[in-house]
């Protein structure tokens, strides 16, 4: 019985030092914080050079070893100690897309607007092929996937090849 009671008092005990180092917190905590959101945050500062200086990057880019490298620099201004960035060999140098342009020049004579996949190689100045559109299955197995492009390898060799369906775009002239 006295075991019991030895136990319940010992319960109640860690319960009242818990309740009490509880009520050690400050109870202005979370204007404090919201205070120093309101005066001092660096967001949306960050949140510009991430993505308008620097814009978007892949991997081993130039952008993307520029943005870290002015991450490192914003960190130890803020007092970080150690930034810096580990070495790491991704296999191949960083891809950019600096430039894209492409024209229809038959049977009519007109800008093309498309986007260039990452990682696409670059082309030694201008190049004048026919053009191949591949339409891939919709979600395939790998096995599915090898068979098409199995199947289209020959129809590619030599032309441009365009990867999707294509969008048309309305044009809507509205003279007031």
């Amino acid at each position: 019985m006295l075991k019991r009671i030895s136990i319940i008092l010992v319960c109640l005990a860690v319960g009242h030092i818990n309740v009490t180092a509880q009520s050690a917190v400050d109870p202005e905590i979370n204007k404090k914080i919201r205070q120093e959101e309101t005066d001092h945050s660096h967001i949306m500062h960050t949140m510009h050079f991430l993505t308008d200086v620097y814009g978007p990057r892949l991997t081993g880019s130039p952008n993307h070893k520029a943005a870290a490298d002015w991450a490192i620099r914003e960190m130890t201004s803020w007092g970080f100690q150690n930034g810096h960035l580990e070495p790491w060999d991704f296999g191949h140098a960083g891809w950019m897309n600096e430039r894209a342009s492409g024209y229809i020049v038959s049977p009519i004579h007109d800008q093309l607007t498309f986007k260039v996949w990452a990682w696409t190689p670059g082309t030694k100045g201008t190049v004048r092929a026919e053009v191949f559109q591949m339409i891939l299955p919709d979600k395939p197995k790998q096995a599915d996937l090898d068979a098409y492009l199995d199947s289209v390898k020959d129809k590619v060799k030599g032309k441009l090849v365009m990867v999707g369906k294509a969008e048309f775009l309305q044009v809507v002239i509205d003279v007031p």
